[in-house]
């Protein structure tokens, strides 16, 4: 059964006729990365082609993962859980891997953010790192690919301006980029991306350690940028969230705080270590 949400029921529907029309001439600009190559990028927004990202307007998605070793980590059992925050009102979904995109893909017309993780030798995470990975998204049935566009990535063999363009031109999909900073945002926007998330705040080396919201920095991307903007990264409860979208916010991403138990109990267990009190005998 296919799914779409209305205000928190769901029912089956009918294949709509599809929302990727043949591709439309992207007007380009030069910019240049930090060693100096100039980079073609795309400038223009096709109506079309972001109509998955405007789909997410006010919209709650809900990032289905699972890191590798987790007792979560196994296509049936992310599918299970990706179907129960659909039916829970969840307007769209994150999902990691060609094999859950897929799978997800078979529940839900809704719009599917897909990303593909590749880890460097010091353990570095990034996402979606080059063309290959974006295309294997988009033949996977995502509709909208995020990747790593923070500043470290700008020195890399396929720098994310020249892939945005290239996903662009050849798949036709909207890019979320996937940001750490207001540069990183700033940047994102000139170089054509769709629109911008803050998934990566806390994970680079000029954020590392940050397992907060920066709610300054999500007011001063929300003052500079004209794409939209989706907070994702530390939300941790419902108020923090409603928050987001009161600010101006697009739309929000929530993980761990739904769909991993382990550390969702891992923070209760927490709270009552720290307030429980032994009777005094």
């Amino acid at each position: 059964m296919i799914y779409r949400q209305a205000r928190g029921s769901h029912r089956k529907l009918r294949k709509p006729p599809s929302c990727h029309p043949p591709i439309a001439r992207v007007e380009e600009e030069q910019i240049s990365c930090s060693s100096g190559k100039k980079l073609i990028v795309s400038q223009a927004t096709n109506a079309s082609r972001n109509s998955p990202i405007d789909a997410l307007r006010g919209q709650l998605i809900v990032s289905v993962q699972a890191d590798e070793g987790d007792p979560l980590d196994d296509v049936d059992t992310l599918t299970r859980i990706a179907t129960s925050v659909l039916r829970g009102g969840a307007g769209g979904l994150r999902a990691e891997g060609i094999p859950r995109i897929a799978a997800f893909r078979k529940l839900t017309q809704l719009p599917i953010i897909g990303i593909i993780k590749t880890w460097d030798a010091n353990g570095d995470v990034y996402i979606t790192p080059d063309f290959p990975s974006a295309k294997a998204i988009s033949d996977a049935g995502a509709d909208i690919i995020a990747l790593d566009c923070t500043a470290r990535r700008l020195i890399v063999a396929e720098p994310w301006p020249e892939l945005i363009r290239r996903i662009h031109t050849d798949l036709n999909r909207p890019v979320l980029a996937d940001i750490a900073t207001l540069e990183d945002a700033i940047a994102a926007e000139r170089a054509g991306a769709d629109a911008v998330a803050t998934t990566l705040y806390g994970y680079t080396a000029e954020t590392a350690g940050e397992r907060t919201i920066s709610w300054p920095l999500i007011q001063s991307i929300l003052a500079r940028l004209t794409i939209p903007v989706v907070v994702e990264g530390h939300i941790t409860d419902p108020v923090e969230a409603g928050k987001a979208l009161a600010l101006g916010a697009h739309a929000v991403v929530v993980g761990s705080a739904i769909t991993r138990p382990e550390t969702i109990t891992a923070r209760f267990a927490e709270s009552c270590r720290v307030s429980f009190k032994p009777l005094e005998i």
